[in-house]
């Protein structure tokens, strides 16, 4: 049996009701979801209506209704039972306060898969379109039941109300309501304003292709029917793609396509033959541009109102026509042209007040006056823009190139066949500086403004300049520079150095603001993401390009609201890019500067400066050749032959010239050459094929289908050699060179230690091709599970990360040094990583008397030093204990020498004692005074100099030849005398353990290696308590 109440209204901002106390309670213990309920409600005329009885179908809040529930225990005969209900959704319903209401509870009904929905009127849908992810996240929350041809309320942001009509359900129930679920697809149609109120767009900014332009309202062609406005863009003449016929006379003349020309002039004959061009007289006005807030006087301003920017295709704003400035209209006459975009005017002599892109409001004038202008060209109008002038092309990046290109032209016909686009549709180009991330984005833009299906407006803004700025005037720039872009559109915005102004937050640089880097990131995401409430709310027809050093140089917030469609990452050219972008720039330098041309005889060889050039960037090389032809011009200003460009020019030019990539790099130089080394010679083998071979002979190495080895393992006794050979590399190999410390790396704060090891692979990679030499190595990569602080263990985990074989290092070459592999995490050591182990064995005899010889060269040996004698009696001793043993002898020749040298001036000192000087003072003062003894001896040392300075002018010649140092060379009793003093640095006990570790770790190489002895298992920590 059906219940009654009385109807009162709460306002609930939803399609939803409070029940009765009396229904409430039953359902509250059956435990009856909202969800599964639906609420049948009927009212029950005062009178009959003769219209028929009104019904509806609503969802329950899950609520009790208030005004019920105080009123429940007055008595039974006056007990008042009421359900609650919005009285705006009740009025849409046909009910007023207190009508009386049966209440039916359905149970069973079935579950909608699909409704579609219609607004009531046009403003609901302009506030849907407004507030679409709104509505459609809380759409369920306000709406559980759908019936066909009854009205549902949402209410967005909980203030303003937007009304619905159920159009048609699925399944179809014939009478009967079906309820809503998660799965239920809701569709809403678009409802538009009427024509006439679509003509009103004097006061609107429009879209400036042709499918937005009103149409003309004339349809029978009569010349008598009134025709609409066109909101027209200018487009430039210098890619309009052909010749426009010149008029002579002094009348301001235009040309449009045949489409636009038909809604402008009716009564203008299109379908004939453009031969004469018959142009009608018109009107222009120039719609002004939202105005620049960085202009202003008076501080920033806020961002033009809404109505520059288009909520619908085709809709025009209610606002009054501020935007054609108070100026008269100018005449101008126009034509129709073949081959012409919709949407367009071409000038063939623009005025003084109409800039390229300008939105011009073109109305046909109350007068029928003409003018005929012949025609010279084809009659199919504009040709391709492939034979209007030479482009200008970017070297190297081709599948850069087209990809950004694809991605907007793909975009824009996505836009064209799309109403309301939420977000911004953007492309961010990554790349270190000087890889030519602005000249590509710059490039792309330019090419996609002389497609002919966009005619895009490029608007660019280098966003560092505005880093400093305070917040509330980059707020305002961030909205005004999409909202001129939207102006023009089609458009492209570029934002080049985006890190610069919303970059990551350092939590370890105190000095950081990330307060304010967090704000602007906001600030950025709320106007440009699609998930923002403040977002653009339709950013149909405009694309985002911006630059940044990488993703992870910009806020982590940018990549957690997925503002950029895709990333393209521009990485440093290859030697086929370097090749033709030398190859380019030369051409274009040439091209301009005639008097300075190639060598006929041998012309540049491009392959080859490019094989001299690695790790430059595109800007390094414009660098290298502008260098290059200053050298020309130096030497051709003291020349009267021809200036030629010559490879000799290339080398001159790349003397203490620094890339740009290697100028904060810090890179070891080292003296150290392979002579320098004495043994180990299978090791040098190894390294040179390693290390040297790739980079010498690059394109038969390039060839191999095999990945090439990068990671090398030095490992050996103390003093052996391993640190050496690393210097002969930095040296011999033409390779840059970047010694590791561990204190370089490590750091106590989470993330800094990863930062450290990530940062020197980017600095490798950028200085490639590079070797990164990691000394006592196994104090930087231990097992993991051995540090009580987890450093270390980070660092290994990050290291395996960058030297991950499935990747490779593409000219990065690994070289690590220990005397104790197997402390090394055993990760680190398998194939991919640290490839080859190269063990720095104690020399034999042989080795000995090879380091000998090595060592002897920087010193003076006598020639009667025998060394194998020596090498014999150093059995035990590395190559540094070698070393070690020739320096101390060097020292004991010095001293020798220098005790000698004291003996011999002693000697002369008792000489000039023995023979003192007699001298008379003459000429001394009258008063009597007697010189003291002290000014005596200090003149009698002046005459001694005197008398020396003499003897040495006289014979000046034997001075000479008794001045000339000495040489004094290493005898085999210096060397004697020191070994009695010197002992191995190895002792035989260090020596037989590491020669078990090193057996072990060359026979049983797995990855289950021995923990060393002492050092607890792998797994446990040791700490200090």
């Amino acid at each position: 049996m059906a219940r009654r109440a009385r109807i009162h209204f709460v306002s609930l901002r939803s399609s939803l009701v409070n029940l009765p106390i009396s229904i409430y309670g039953p359902l509250l213990e059956r435990s009856i979801r909202p969800q599964n309920l639906a609420i049948h409600l009927k009212l029950i005329p005062a009178t009959p209506n003769p219209h028929g009885s009104v019904e509806a179908y609503v969802g329950w809040t899950g609520m009790a209704s208030a005004s019920s529930l105080a009123h429940f225990n007055s008595s039974a005969e006056k007990g008042l039972e009421t359900i609650e209900i919005d009285p705006q959704y009740a009025q849409g319903l046909g009910l007023t306060q207190g009508d009386w209401v049966e209440i039916g509870l359905l149970h069973d009904l079935h579950w909608a898969k699909s409704v579609a929905t219609e607004p009531l009127t046009s403003d609901d849908w302009e506030i849907i379109e407004i507030h679409a992810s709104h509505v459609e996240s809380t759409l369920l929350s306000q709406v559980r039941v759908a019936k066909v041809g009854q009205e549902i309320d949402v209410w967005v942001m909980g203030r303003t109300r937007v009304r619905l009509r159920v159009v048609s359900v699925d399944p179809s129930s014939k009478g009967n309501a079906l309820l809503l679920t998660t799965n239920t697809e809701v569709s809403i149609a678009p409802k538009l304003h009427r024509s006439e109120r679509r003509s009103e767009i004097s006061g609107s900014k429009t879209k400036s292709t042709a499918q937005d332009v009103p149409a003309a309202t004339s349809s029978g062609g009569k010349h008598s029917q009134k025709l609409a406005s066109q909101v027209l863009r200018a487009l430039p003449h210098r890619i309009s793609h052909g010749a426009l016929p010149e008029y002579s006379g002094s009348e301001l003349v235009a040309y449009v396509s045949l489409s636009t020309f038909a809604q402008l002039h009716v009564a203008g004959n299109t379908k004939e033959e453009n031969n004469p061009i018959l142009c009608f007289k018109s009107t222009f006005k120039r719609l002004l541009p939202p105005p620049d807030p960085s202009s202003s006087s008076s501080g920033p301003s806020p961002p033009p109102a809404p109505h520059t920017r288009i909520i619908k295709p085709g809709a025009a704003d209610k606002e009054p026509p501020s935007d054609t400035g108070n100026s008269a209209a100018d005449v101008i006459f126009v034509g129709p042209l073949n081959g012409l975009p919709e949407g367009h005017i071409v000038f063939p002599a623009a005025p003084g007040n109409v800039e390229d892109w300008d939105l011009l409001l073109v109305s046909p004038s109350t007068e029928d006056a003409t003018i005929t202008v012949e025609t010279t060209h084809d009659e199919d109008g504009p040709t391709d823009p492939s034979s209007s002038g030479s482009k200008t092309t970017l070297a190297g990046v081709d599948d850069i190139l087209k990809r950004c290109t694809d991605f907007c032209i793909r975009k824009f016909v996505l836009h064209a066949y799309t109403d309301v686009v939420h977000g911004v549709s953007a492309l961010l180009v990554t790349g270190r500086p000087g890889t030519g991330k602005t000249s590509i984005v710059q490039h792309v833009a330019k090419s996609v403004q002389e497609d002919q299906r966009t005619f895009t407006y490029t608007y660019f803004v280098d966003v560092s300049l505005y880093a400093e700025q305070p917040i509330s005037t980059i707020k305002s720039l961030l909205k005004y520079w999409f909202d001129k872009a939207s102006w023009y559109k089609p458009s492209i915005l570029i934002l080049d150095n985006l890190d610069k102004l919303i970059g990551a937050e350092v939590e370890f640089m105190q000095h950081a603001d990330s307060f304010r880097t967090r704000h602007i990131t906001e600030i950025f995401l709320s106007l440009y993401s699609s998930s923002a409430r403040a977002a653009i709310p339709n950013s149909r027809g405009t694309l985002l390009l911006a630059t940044a050093a990488s993703t992870a140089s910009l806020h982590p917030l940018v990549s957690t609201a997925h503002v950029f469609q895709e990333v393209i990452n521009v990485k440093p050219p290859n030697n086929d890019a370097r090749r033709d972008i030398i190859e380019s720039i030369v051409r274009d330098r040439l091209t301009t500067a005639q008097d300075i041309q190639q060598d006929a005889e041998s012309p540049l060889n491009f392959t080859s400066l490019a094989t001299q050039t690695e790790g430059y960037s595109a800007t390094d090389l414009q660098d290298l050749v502008a260098r290059a032809i200053h050298q020309v011009a130096i030497r051709a200003a003291n020349d009267i032959r021809p200036a030629v460009l010559s490879s000799a020019d290339f080398t001159a030019a790349q003397v203490d010239f620094t890339p740009l990539s290697l100028r904060d790099v810090k890179l070891q130089k080292s003296d150290v050459a392979w002579s320098d080394i004495g043994g180990l010679h299978e090791t040098r083998k190894v390294l040179r094929e390693t290390l040297e071979w790739p980079t010498k002979y690059g394109p038969i190495f390039a060839q191999s289908p095999l990945r090439l080895r990068s990671g090398l393992l030095l490992y050996g006794y103390p003093g052996c050699g391993k640190t050496l050979l690393a210097s002969a590399v930095a040296k011999e190999c033409g390779l840059n060179f970047i010694s590791v410390k561990g204190p370089e790396i490590l750091n106590k704060y989470i993330g800094a230690s990863e930062k450290s090891v990530r940062d020197l692979f980017e600095r490798a990679s950028a200085a490639k091709p590079c070797v990164l030499f990691f000394d006592e190595f196994d104090s930087i990569a231990p097992k993991r599970g051995h540090d009580s602080t987890g450093v270390t263990d980070r660092v290994v985990n990050q290291m395996l990360t960058q030297m991950d074989g499935a990747e490779g290092l593409d000219g990065v070459y690994v070289l690590a040094a220990t005397s104790r592999p197997d402390l090394i995490d055993s990760a680190l050591l398998r194939p991919g990583r640290l490839d080859k182990s190269l063990l720095c064995g104690m020399p034999n005899v042989e080795e000995r008397k090879d380091i000998l010889r090595a060592v002897g060269q920087r010193v003076s040996l006598s020639p009667s030093v025998d060394l194998s004698d020596i090498a014999a009696a150093t059995e035990g001793f590395s190559g540094a204990d070698l070393q070690a043993l020739i320096y101390n002898a060097h020292l004991e020749v010095i001293h020798a020498s220098i005790a000698s040298t004291s003996n011999e001036r002693d000697t002369v000192d008792l000489s000039t004692e023995e023979n003192p000087i007699e001298f008379i003072a003459v000429g001394e003062p009258s008063t009597g005074n007697v010189s003291s003894k002290a000014e005596r001896t200090a003149l009698e040392k002046r005459l001694r100099q005197i008398r020396q300075a003499s003897i040495n002018e006289v014979g000046s010649v034997k001075t000479a030849i008794l001045s000339t140092k000495k040489k004094h060379d290493i005898t085999a009793e210096h060397i004697r005398r020191v070994l009695k003093t010197t002992r191995p640095s190895v002792s035989p006990d260090e020596r037989r353990r590491l020669d078990i570790i090193y057996q072990a770790f060359i026979s049983d190489r797995s990855g289950d290696l021995p923990a060393p002895p002492d050092a607890g298992g792998v797994g446990k920590r040791v700490t200090l308590m």
